[in-house]
């Protein structure tokens, strides 16, 4: 099963756990992630705490200092402000110092009851102890091979015959991976929307969201996509 999969349905199932470990090679996309599952916890931007490696001067090596993680077990140990929760997210995590691994680990051992933590990091280069204590999420590359095709078929459309495009929804409608390409599709979207925030970029988000949605409620795939891939052309 996929790492956003796994929790989604935790959230559905309200069966997530105090300690996590997000890791993949693009953390950025693995970032969001922890900041998604934030917001399906339901936990306000406010009660999310975060802290990253950082350095005094050139001559430091970057990071995670025991004072950092202190801090960060202070403001997790505070009733949250809110909602229900409050959430942690370490960045870069395999760069905890030893102090700083030390300290983060007694409270994996007896974690707050009200509070979620999530360790992001690239790979699982971190002390084997805090790893027995946490469960670990791997997120695959936001673009992987299958996914890069997928995006490439979408945004070329615009020099297709119609024909083609009927084609494309077609082949796609038997693909059992749709949902997770449409998702891959929706943070590039996401991503164009951020770089240059046109009505263009928003409506194709939007039209996303809606196939997406009518996937979920409709048998004919087909007639979905035809009506998807339209929209990305003619607007």
């Amino acid at each position: 099963m996929k790492a956003k999969a796994i929790l989604r349905n935790q959230i559905k199932d309200r069966k997530n756990v105090s300690s996590y470990i997000f890791y993949g090679s693009d953390q950025e996309f693995v970032y969001q992630a922890a900041r998604d599952f934030a917001t399906g916890l339901g936990v306000s931007d406010f009660d999310i705490v975060e802290i990253e490696p950082e350095a005094r001067d050139q001559n430091s090596k970057d990071e995670i200092k025991i004072k950092a993680v202190r801090e960060l077990i202070r403001q997790i140990n505070l009733t949250p402000g809110h909602g229900e929760k409050k959430l942690a997210i370490i960045k870069q995590a395999d760069k905890l110092n030893s102090e700083a691994a030390n300290t983060l680990l007694k409270t994996l051992e007896e974690p707050p009851t009200s509070s979620t933590i999530i360790l992001l990091s690239s790979d699982l280069k971190l002390i084997s102890t805090i790893i027995s204590r946490c469960q670990v999420v791997r997120f695959a590359d936001r673009t992987g091979t299958a996914d890069q095709t997928i995006i490439r078929s979408f945004l070329a459309l615009g020099e297709q015959h119609l024909k083609k495009i009927f084609a494309t929804a077609e082949k796609l409608s038997t693909d059992p991976d749709l949902d997770s390409h449409l998702e891959t599709l929706l943070v590039t979207f996401r991503d164009q929307l951020i770089k240059s925030p046109t009505p263009s970029n928003l409506e194709k988000i939007k039209a996303v969201f809606e196939a997406r949605r009518n996937l979920r409620i409709t048998n004919n795939r087909r007639l979905v996509l035809e009506n998807l891939l339209l929209k990305f052309i003619y607007g």
